[in-house]
């Protein structure tokens, strides 16, 4: 990881980085979305309406919004699309792409905006990681979409965020609803973050050093590495997994009826490693990747 949020100062703040309204195409307004997940127990909201910055009063000392936009630009075969999110962006209103940009177009486009990019929903775009490790300017691809794993099972994404680790990108990762009705898909994927202080500048700047992890349940409640191991503690799950190169790792699963809270691991000899936690109902918890040693295809997050 990029920094260790277990380790770092702060409050926990459980945010919705991805979400769409009226304004787009969800059936919720602006105002109800916000209600929403303000009553649901988030801190931190970003609409993210296609090509258009929603903007929205929320004025609550517990709850903020981070403005925000999905584009999409540029293909990388038939039937693949790059879906770009972007948060805190300057621009309001309308923010177009020109049709001949590329993916890295539409990073760069957010960027010069103030922003900062993550790659949404891979699997569901049709996109492998060949199609997305020259991409620069992502700090975070989407491990888990809530809507693209209601609407068709392509929701998760833990296979090309290894893929990209193996090669070197070494991308955070986050867990959104994507919601667009209000109903059926909202609140059930989020991004724990580990800031000093509820607000913007705080919240964003964990979000760059990677002070944060996803869920869709269970919590990570601890992460410390010692010299050659790690340990980890979490709420009651049924398994907890060290995630990691081929052939190495590790996963501690509970008796048949019982859950686990902790699990230790040595350190294992490859590029990087990460932590999984599932509970009984098949929700899931995922730490940002602890990386072990350079790979030969470093890129730089610029």
């Amino acid at each position: 990881m990029l920094e260790n949020p277990f380790e770092s100062p702060g409050n926990w703040y459980r945010a919705n980085l991805h979400a769409h309204t009226t304004a787009s195409d969800g059936d919720l307004s602006p105002d109800e979305a916000a209600d929403f997940y303000r009553r649901s127990g988030y801190q931190v909201l970003s609409i993210t309406d296609h090509s258009h910055v929603t903007e929205v009063q929320a004025e609550h000392p517990d709850f903020i919004l981070i403005s925000g936009v999905e584009l999409q630009g540029g293909r990388s075969r038939q039937d693949t699309s790059y879906h770009i999110v972007g948060l805190d962006v300057r621009s309001r209103g309308r923010m177009d792409v020109p049709s001949s940009a590329t993916a890295q177009d539409t990073v760069d486009m957010l960027r010069e905006d103030g922003g900062e990019a993550i790659l949404a929903h891979p699997y569901w775009s049709g996109l492998m990681a060949e199609d997305v490790v020259g991409l620069r300017g992502c700090f975070a691809l989407e491990v888990y979409n809530t809507g693209c794993d209601l609407e068709i099972l392509r929701g998760y994404s833990m296979v090309h965020w290894d893929d990209l680790l193996t090669l070197g990108q070494d991308y955070g990762a986050v867990a959104v609803d994507d919601g667009h009705a209000g109903a059926v898909d909202h609140g059930l994927g989020w991004t724990m973050i580990r800031a000093e202080e509820l607000s913007v500048e705080a919240i964003m700047d964990s979000l760059r050093r990677g002070l944060y992890y996803s869920s869709t349940g269970p919590e990570i409640v601890g992460l410390q590495i010692a010299g050659s191991k790690i340990a980890v503690t979490t709420s009651p799950v049924r398994s907890i997994a060290l995630v990691s190169g081929p052939h190495v790792g590790g996963r501690r699963i509970a008796e048949p009826g019982r859950t686990i809270t902790e699990a230790e691991f040595m350190l294992p000899p490859a590029r990087y490693c990460r932590i999984e936690a599932s509970d009984a109902d098949g929700k899931t918890a995922w730490s940002n990747p602890i990386i072990l040693q350079s790979g030969p295809n470093e890129q730089p997050r610029s």
